[in-house]
């Protein structure tokens, strides 16, 4: 499939922005490792310069509920970033951001590597969510009954000119005939991997350690524009 082609396949089926995807068959919004809570971190480790992360994350959540006005909002993992107790502070953006979706919308929070407080905080989080024919997992676990896979847990982005870009990667029909969507992380904090500098020994995922990933197209959304790529190991 040429990369035209591909490109009107894809925007058929999805909207991207913001490193968001929407599944216009549904009707439903889908982000990955929000990392509530990494600035606590990183001022931790000795930054001395507030980050704004909750400012950030709530205005790129609410453009995406007034572009995008999803029927449910679904957050794929790694809601949260500390493995350990979660502060007041976190605890606060976490139910600010939270508390904005569920205003518009219905939520269903998945849970990933780093959401194992997310119960005792009084929420629950489940391992997977199926809907229309689409499969939405954080992606740390090796699913083999699914549908089009939906997932994050990798934080892929593009190493181009020294410019670190956020990007998606998609692969048509590569798991047992299922179609793959990797999301970029939704946190601009995170640290992402470059993708066309990756081995396969280096991927978190059991799911991508499946697949030959130099076959994945990555796509980037900037500014409203969705540009799509030739494959990773043609990049």
């Amino acid at each position: 499939m040429i990369i035209e082609d591909l490109r009107d396949h894809l925007m058929k089926r999805f909207d991207f922005l913001l490193g968001s995807l929407y599944i216009k068959e549904t009707e439903t919004c889908v982000l990955s490792d929000i990392h509530i809570g990494l600035e606590e971190e990183l001022l931790a480790q000795g930054l001395v310069f507030p980050l704004r992360e909750k400012e950030e994350l709530l205005r790129r959540i609410e453009i995406i509920l007034a572009k995008l006005n999803p029927k449910r909002f679904v957050l794929a993992g790694d809601v949260v970033h500390s493995f350990g107790r979660a502060d007041q502070r976190i605890r606060r953006k976490l139910d600010a951001i939270l508390n904005t979706i569920r205003s518009r919308c219905d939520l269903v929070l998945i849970s990933g590597t780093h959401d194992g407080m997310l119960p005792y905080m009084g929420f629950t989080a489940q391992s997977r969510y199926d809907e229309g024919g689409y499969t939405v997992s954080h992606g740390d676990e090796d699913l083999r009954d699914h549908g089009h896979l939906i997932m994050g847990h990798e934080h892929p982005v593009l190493d181009v000119e020294m410019m670190r870009i956020p990007c998606y990667l998609f692969g048509r029909g590569p798991m047992d005939g299922m179609d793959i969507m990797v999301l970029p992380a939704f946190n601009p904090l995170c640290q992402g991997v470059a993708v066309n500098h990756l081995e396969a020994p280096d991927l978190l995922s059991p799911l991508l350690r499946r697949l030959d990933i130099g076959k994945l197209h990555p796509v980037v959304e900037m500014e409203g524009e969705v540009m799509v790529f030739p494959e990773i190991r043609h990049l």
